[in-house]
């Protein structure tokens, strides 16, 4: 999770530091209660104080954080252009009430009270989720997914050097059904304009894709 001393020593990364110092819109929670507490997420009920003294009440969710994979089949970030593949997701969204097109994902598992390490995580969903291993890893971006209710933290990986996991590749969750799908850079972005991407970690992925595909990028 990103600190105001990532911003930089510089003017902007002052002005960051400024933009984002809570200040008067500061809140602190003075009760907490747990409304549910179902798989790895608490359904909660939080009472916070903001700095005009007034108390209100918020809902959120608490998550144990997870990973995105953006995987390109190129052997390194120097071979990546808009015609590479990037590795999708086919899967019916329950709360969504449709098939969506998503890059592979996941949460990080907790083992014996022990949170899982997110690039193990991130290696562990692809080869669930797609039958793919890579040889070259990257962490790209990180992010609140929907920070409005949960405080879910994804972490986004780049995976290159792609190869078929085997017979020995690790089986996706017993409820899960996906199909693993192709679509070359320059596609993923016309889908997104096409309104056929309406995910939010993929949207940024593809973006970030995009960036990778430019010629003479630094």
């Amino acid at each position: 999770m990103t600190s105001p001393s990532d911003f930089g020593g510089d003017a902007l990364g002052a002005r960051l530091k400024e933009l984002l110092t809570p200040g008067a819109l500061a809140e602190t929670t003075t009760e907490r209660e747990t409304l549910v507490k179902a798989a790895y997420m608490d359904w909660r009920r939080e009472v916070v104080l903001r700095a005009d003294g007034s108390s209100h009440t918020r809902f959120t969710v608490g998550h144990p954080g997870a990973v995105a994979i953006l995987a390109i089949d190129a052997a390194d970030e120097s071979t990546i252009t808009a015609e590479s593949a990037i590795i999708f997701v086919r899967q019916f969204r329950t709360a969504t009430g449709r098939l969506l097109l998503e890059i592979p994902a996941g949460t990080l598992d907790t083992v014996d009270g022990q949170r899982e390490e997110a690039a193990a995580a991130a290696a562990r969903e692809l080869e669930e989720e797609t039958g793919f291993v890579a040889s070259r890893w990257r962490h790209l971006r990180s992010f609140y997914t929907a920070p409005g209710f949960t405080d879910e933290w994804m972490e986004l990986h780049l995976a290159l050097s792609l190869r078929p996991a085997g017979e020995e590749r690790r089986a996706p969750d017993h409820d899960e059904a996906l199909e693993a799908v192709r679509l070359t850079v320059a596609e993923a972005a016309e889908a997104v304009q096409r309104g056929a991407i309406v995910d939010a970690k993929s949207l940024i992925a593809i973006s970030l894709a995009e960036g990778l595909a430019l010629p003479g990028r630094p």
